[in-house]
């Protein structure tokens, strides 16, 4: 232990510990404090015309008689889920808007992870969606989606449930109740850390969106009392290639190209 506390003294003077605050402050050296690492998630609020389609839209899916249901391959405990076509998207007016918040999506987060200089190609698209009309006390327990690289949700209608539970000694903190929360790494959410967020909570409203990675487990709250809560999920692939001499490499993405499931293109 000797040795090795004398060879620092040799290169550091120990004692000066106390004295170095005042002497090399960070302000007058290069500092930064960056996040190299984690999920992006896009956070975007929807033109005024195109949740007015996407509301007229549903509700007629929902007035449908024919509607095809989508629990049974779903996570959520919820009794009206049902399929979304790309016709629906294509006669609503709305299906360029969404494919190109993907396409921005994918070259605004590879823009900040990977090279794109040179003949680059980013392909991306919707490969299945549906409507998700919840109501009192229904919930998404925690889930991800599988069988793509994005997923996104869209928020059309969302009642005030704020503070219906009306427990007392509750009264002070935070009401999840209808929110959706993201968890990426929890052992970051002790009480008192504040050099790593694991968790991300956003409290939905009509015309608000998200787009994020789709391995990302999230979780929907239930409520109480009246209300619907609709909102429009949907999953999306994407490919980034690069053309070098004649040949297409393979940058990001999936290897086998973009898998848009057969029902999503029937009508």
């Amino acid at each position: 232990m000797n040795s090795t506390n004398n060879g620092l003294q040799d290169k550091f003077d120990l004692s000066r510990i106390g004295q170095m605050s005042s002497v090399t402050e960070p302000r007058s050296c290069k500092f930064e404090v960056v996040k190299p690492f984690g999920p992006f998630i896009a956070v975007i609020e929807m033109p005024k015309e195109i949740l007015i389609a996407l509301t007229k839209m549903t509700d007629e899916i929902l007035a449908n008689p024919h509607k095809q249901s989508y629990g049974e391959s779903l996570a959520g405990v919820i009794e009206q889920e049902y399929k979304i076509f790309k016709s629906d998207f294509v006669m609503s007016g709305v299906n360029e808007f969404l494919e190109s918040a993907i396409s921005r999506y994918v070259i605004k987060s590879a823009k900040s992870n990977v090279n794109l200089t040179g003949d680059i190609k980013i392909t991306s698209g919707i490969t299945d969606a549906w409507i998700v009309s919840q109501h009192e006390n229904e919930y998404n327990p925690m889930h991800n989606h599988a069988g793509c690289e994005i997923s996104s949700v869209l928020y059309i209608k969302v009642p005030n449930v704020k503070g219906r539970r009306g427990i007392k000694s509750k009264a002070s903190q935070p009401d999840s109740d209808g929110n959706i929360q993201f968890v990426y790494n929890s052992a970051s959410e002790r009480n008192g850390n504040i050099l790593e967020k694991g968790a991300f909570e956003f409290e939905p409203y009509p015309g608000s969106m998200l787009i994020f990675p789709s391995y990302l487990l999230h979780s929907v709250y239930p409520f109480i009392g009246e209300g619907e809560r609709r909102s429009i999920a949907f999953n999306a692939g994407y490919e980034i290639t690069k053309e070098e001499n004649g040949k297409s490499k393979y940058i990001a993405g999936n290897r086998s190209g973009i898998k848009v499931l057969t029902h999503y293109q029937n009508v």
